[in-house]
């Protein structure tokens, strides 16, 4: 589970959230290994970066996904954390997910991780990865962004592609 937003036990994929900051996160249902809500990649990209994470996760076991959509005004970290413990990204004993969320209306972008990866993926290296696709992002370039952090995020954790 991603750390902020609490959840009562239950099996993965179904974490009620009872922490009132989740009650004003949409709720979004979960597509694929990237959903594309914000609708700003193409079918083509959605299917490269999804076998893209497929490889990580048969590689790895941690479980990685994309999320693009419009904030409507929450803060990211909230909108990522909540998001993250509804899908109940990664195995449920080892918190191991990450979440890509990237919110091309705000201009921001949010990787959050679950307990289990916080000293593979330190927020210092969040940071840096953000940092790398920046310019990617600038030019309107999601795909292209999202390939550079994913790829950035498999070297980071010891599954370079």
């Amino acid at each position: 589970m991603l750390g902020g937003c609490k959840a009562a036990p239950a099996p993965q994929a179904q974490r009620p959230e009872t922490d009132a900051a989740c009650a004003s996160v949409p709720k979004i249902a979960v597509a694929r290994r990237v959903t594309d809500s914000a609708g700003v990649l193409s079918d083509a990209d959605e299917s490269r970066l999804s076998a893209q994470l497929e490889g990580y996760e048969r590689k790895t076991h941690h479980q990685m996904v994309v999320l693009t959509t419009n904030l409507d005004g929450i803060p990211i970290k909230t909108f990522a954390t909540c998001t993250g413990n509804r899908w109940g990204i990664g195995r449920k004993d080892e918190d191991d997910g990450i979440l890509i969320l990237v919110a091309p209306s705000e201009r921001q972008v949010r990787i959050a991780t679950g307990p289990g990866m916080e000293k593979l993926l330190t927020d210092a290296k969040t940071a840096g990865v953000i940092a790398e696709t920046a310019p990617y992002f600038r030019k309107g370039d999601y795909a292209g962004a999202i390939d550079m952090a994913v790829t950035a995020i498999a070297a980071e954790t010891g599954a370079g592609q």
